[in-house]
């Protein structure tokens, strides 16, 4: 049986930063409140994918992503390679997009930093996944209450179905 883990920022933070790209910056024409963590990762990394729904876009990717998406107080920062995508606000709340039904951003009422925690205890459901094949009800509820202990009620806003 499997236990979702929740990692301390710092030990995500040095996982994410094994995908070393070359230094990039923000163009300083970009106004917007980035977290200081946000925008310290993005510009070391290469676009990293974290788990099957969490792809983390480096600072030049992310530029990309927000030109198509002209959304001046939300900036695109990862995707999950299927067409939906992950947003912060001007006071650095995570937003979930489906691009099924664009009519507006999910909150998901979490900072960048949890949204990292959710992303790798997806990691870790996904490596379940490829081990057993289907998630049993037990692992189902064990995922769901992992979500919950990052932030009360992510499981009900996580917009995914385990």
């Amino acid at each position: 049986m499997i236990s979702f883990k929740i990692l301390p920022i710092e030990e995500i933070q040095v996982e994410v930063l094994k995908e070393k790209g070359n230094i990039q910056n923000f163009p300083k024409n970009i106004d917007f409140p980035f977290p200081e963590r946000y925008k310290k990762l993005v510009t070391l990394i290469k676009t990293t994918e974290i788990s099957s729904e969490a792809i983390l876009y480096n600072a030049v990717e992310a530029e990309n992503e927000n030109k198509e998406f002209i959304l001046p107080d939300y900036w695109c920062f990862a995707g999950n390679g299927q067409g939906d995508r992950w947003f912060l606000d001007r006071n650095g709340d995570a937003f979930f997009y489906d691009h099924d039904y664009d009519e507006k951003l999910e909150p998901m009422n979490i900072s960048f930093e949890q949204w990292l925690q959710m992303a790798f205890i997806v990691q870790q459901l996904d490596l379940y996944l490829d081990e057993h094949n289907e998630v049993s009800e037990p692992v189902r509820q064990k995922f769901y209450k992992a979500l919950n202990a990052i932030h009360p009620g992510l499981s009900k806003v996580y917009p995914f179905t385990v």
